[in-house]
């Protein structure tokens, strides 16, 4: 039978605590990374369709005009789709990193619950 000593209490809310600071660190570093990864990407995004804007109203004819604004759809479309897939790849990163710090937690649940059954 477990018996619960104030050295056993004090080691669970140890590892409790370390394990929600773990966790609220790596969903700090993912929000921040989602930032600035946004942030980036917009900012990119807004400077090409100014310079694409430029392009059209400069342009001589109709066929330079779409032109240009053709291959700011092309440039949005590429990246919105590799900010998409940067995204995806730092949320999985992010759910690999949260499991990984709190499995070691819900082992040390189960063997404590083993051993109290024994």
């Amino acid at each position: 039978m477990n018996t619960l000593t104030p050295e056993s209490i004090r080691e669970f809310f140890e590892q409790a605590a370390k394990a929600n600071m773990d966790a609220w660190n790596a969903q700090a570093s993912y929000f921040d990374g989602l930032l600035k990864r946004n942030t980036r990407v917009f900012t990119t995004l807004a400077d090409a369709r100014l310079a694409s804007l430029k392009e059209m109203s400069e342009a001589k004819t109709f066929n330079q005009a779409f032109e240009a604004n053709l291959a700011f759809e092309d440039q949005f479309s590429e990246e919105l789709q590799a900010l998409q897939e940067n995204n995806t790849k730092a949320w999985e990163a992010l759910l690999k990193n949260l499991k990984d710090v709190y499995t070691p937690a819900e082992e040390a649940v189960k063997k404590a619950v083993a051993k109290k059954a024994a």
